[in-house]
């Protein structure tokens, strides 16, 4: 559910938005007409939304912003819904093009003061690439900028991890009340480290970057979980988002590995240092439970913490079966969900497990139960005897389940033993189990949404889900609950069917414990490896379901001459029906795991750059001329001297073959070469080198770059803008 200070943002957005008269004539009485009291469920205020600051909306995960009154499913659905506008690219890793696996955030009426000067109250998209880059996007029209302008960019890893398909993967966390965000890259120089950078800048904060190092979370007394070290160098991947608690003074970072258990690091952000870890399993030479999950670890308003672990592909792969998740060791948290508390110092303490009856089984083929965050659901007390809720739904087994999470069924010592049913015996499932008959089962057990179930295959391409559920509180009262997955057409194919989205429903009793029912499917939607879903409604009618898919198996490359197109889909909560979804190649390769980000009437997407849907499109192609524009402000003064020292002799032969055939040409969505004149020969040089020009400079040396670049802005008399 919503946290209480959502609203209190809300009222403060709109008194802001109402008393920002510099924003127009035009725009004000617009804000008469949709805050007025005639106004149909006071929609005006669903344009005065706030900030999206953390994955999936709240810290609790739920992916519901019950607060986009303009998006509703008639206006997607009317034709006029589309794409607005698209940033640049963020900047190439050498020769690796941008993806972003980070999803985009945002934040409201901010004061930017990066290259482009000073420009108060702007509303600015942030972007992180696997290539290394944070970029700060405006996001509407102001301040002379148009929507799309790169108003700063910063590259954070001088060699990102994996030759720039790892630098970045998790989805940063912004502090607001500080004015920074937080970032976790991967240097293969410098290993892990966690950036703290200016909202309005993007410099770095005094003190900052903080080495994640294998030295500080190897301190006696950091981990928790007996002597398990903390790996040195890149092995891990750092996918999950981050997290940070309510006060902003403890930032939470979760890890996996093969053949590396999961980690879950606590990092004061007051004292800048490595608080406190927690190590999933106890034993080093137990490789096992990584936290793979994109959305890292979920947080409730008491400040616990919930992760999701997961098993281990080696393990499988080398037939290792039962014993490759170690049921009989204590201290062994794999294919589990753990309750921890962040107590004095920002220590980390195990206060409640769970581990669901097939954990051996599963977790011996790779079938991971943490390929997914749980999500936290708080019901009115007096709907049910457990009203402080978890539910996960991002297995690999394609299973939803639910659990208390104040009072946790398993031991703080060790996971109960190996079961084939889920019911009876010792191992059974503790879990809050439906009364009905599961028909995979003969008998009460987890709910399967994405089948076939099956103990044996599930990994790879095989899996059946890896994401994050949606919440949403119905205008019916009821508790809603969305997932995403893969069902396959027989238990040993790979090949998606129907459904690739369902709706649960948490089935909620004043007397009796709380359960999943499978409420609805959307009988023909195929998704071949979704993000987490997000939902959006206002005053929680008009709902509607968005689902980002990356549009290829999970195994498939993202790079290459022809890399995949991505999808986006939006769909009616209520009915499931498909109500839009973008045309085919108008989104541009991505990363995996990424999910939109809605807010103010507009969807932005993170592709290799930022693009962004909403009513009343006629797409304007301005994010690239927005930047350029934005480029030529940040210039010196002058570019005569600028050449000087270089030969340039080739400059001509050079622009003749690399770039007249699309800058002499006349194309909206192309700057002219007399608009390319006008830039300084710097900026042209970072264009071909690390900006999006790069593939149209693969195989030239410095030379052929600078003779180039200083010819073209040498070609003509520079026109600066103020």
């Amino acid at each position: 559910m919503l946290s209480d200070g959502r609203s209190t943002r809300r009222h403060r957005k709109r008194f802001r938005a109402v008393s920002l008269t510099l924003r127009g004539s035009l725009y004000c009485c617009l804000l008469v007409i949709l805050i007025s009291a005639d106004s149909p469920a006071k929609a005006g205020n669903a344009r005065l939304s706030s900030d999206n600051l953390t994955y999936h909306g709240t810290a609790q995960r739920t992916g519901w912003y019950d607060n986009e009154g303009l998006l509703t499913p008639a206006a997607v659905k009317s034709g006029s819904f589309g794409l607005l506008w698209e940033s640049e690219p963020l900047g190439y890793a050498g020769t690796t093009p941008p993806r972003l696996f980070a999803a985009p955030l945002y934040v409201s009426g901010l004061d930017v003061t990066g290259e482009a000067g000073r420009t108060d109250s702007l509303d600015v998209v942030f972007a992180a690439s696997a290539t290394g880059f944070i970029a700060a996007i405006n996001a509407s029209a102001a301040g002379g900028l148009p929507a799309g302008a790169t108003l700063w960019q910063r590259r954070l890893l001088d060699r990102p991890c994996g030759n720039g398909t790892r630098g970045i993967l998790s989805t940063p966390v912004i502090d607001r009340r500080l004015g920074r965000i937080y970032v976790v890259g991967c240097d293969e120089s410098r290993a892990w480290h966690v950036h703290a950078l200016d909202l309005a800048s993007g410099a770095s904060v005094d003190g900052w970057p903080l080495d994640l190092s294998a030295e500080a979370v190897n301190s006696p007394g950091i981990n928790a979980n007996g002597d398990n070290r903390f790996p040195s160098g890149v092995a891990m991947l750092q996918r999950g988002a981050l997290n940070l608690s309510a006060d902003g003074r403890w930032l939470y970072v979760a890890f996996g590995g093969e053949p590396i258990s999961g980690w879950l690091l606590s990092v004061d952000t007051l004292e800048r240092r490595v608080a406190g870890a927690f190590s999933i399993t106890a034993r080093t030479d137990e490789g096992v439970g990584g936290l793979w999950a994109s959305g890292g670890p979920s947080m409730d308003s008491d400040g616990d913490l919930y992760v999701a672990s997961g098993s281990s592909f080696i393990n499988a792969l080398e037939g290792m079966g039962n014993q490759g998740v170690y049921p009989d060791s204590d201290g062994n948290w794999s294919q589990s969900i753990l309750r921890l508390t962040s107590g004095a110092g920002g220590r980390l303490r195990l206060a409640g497990t769970y581990a669901p009856f097939n954990y051996c089984q599963a977790g011996g083929q790779d079938i991971d139960l943490g390929s997914g965050t749980p999500i936290l659901v708080d019901l009115p007390p007096e709907d049910s005897p457990n009203p402080k809720l978890l539910i996960h739904g991002g297995s690999k087994q394609g299973n939803a389940y639910l659990l208390d999470r104040k009072r946790m069924p398993g031991s703080l010592v060790r996971r109960q033993a190996c079961a084939e049913d889920p019911i009876k015996g010792a191992g059974a499932d503790t879990s809050l189990l439906s009364p009905d008959i599961q028909p995979i089962f003969g008998t009460r057990g987890p709910l399967n949404v994405f089948g076939p179930y099956s103990d044996r295959v599930g990994m790879g391409d095989f899996a059946k889900s890896r994401t994050t559920p949606a919440y949403l509180n119905a205008p019916d009262g009821r508790h809603l609950v969305y997932l995403t997955g893969t069902a396959k057409a027989a238990e040993e194919s790979s090949e998606s069917i129907p459904p690739g989205l369902a709706r649960v429903e948490i089935v909620v009793n004043p007397d009796e414990p709380p359960y999943l029912r499978l409420d609805a499917i959307q009988p023909d939607l195929i998704l071949r490896n979704p993000a987490s879903p997000v939902v959006t409604s206002f005053n929680r009618n008009n709902a509607v379901v968005w689902v980002f898919d990356v549009n290829v198996p999970r195994s498939a490359s993202l790079y290459g001459e022809d890399p995949p197109r991505p999808l986006l889909y939006a769909l009616d909560a209520i009915s499931l029906e498909l109500l839009w979804r973008s045309a085919p190649g108008q989104l541009y390769p991505s990363g995996k795991y990424n999910e939109p980000l809605v807010t103010d009437g507009r969807v932005f997407v993170g592709t290799d750059r930022i693009q962004a849907f909403g009513l009343g499109a006629a797409m304007e192609r301005q994010g690239a001329k927005a930047s350029r524009l934005h480029g030529r402000r940040a210039g010196p003064s002058s570019n005569a001297s600028s050449s000087a020292g270089i030969d340039t002799t080739n400059g001509p032969e050079l622009y003749e073959a690399r770039c007249a055939a699309c800058h002499d040409q006349e194309r909206a969505d192309v700057p002219s070469r007399h608009e390319l004149a006008r830039l300084n020969a710097a900026v042209l040089v970072e264009k071909l080198t690390l900006g999006s020009m790069q593939g149209h400079a693969m195989g030239l040396d410095a030379d052929e770059v600078n003779a180039v670049a200083h010819w073209l802005a040498d070609s003509e008399t520079a026109v600066t803008s103020p």
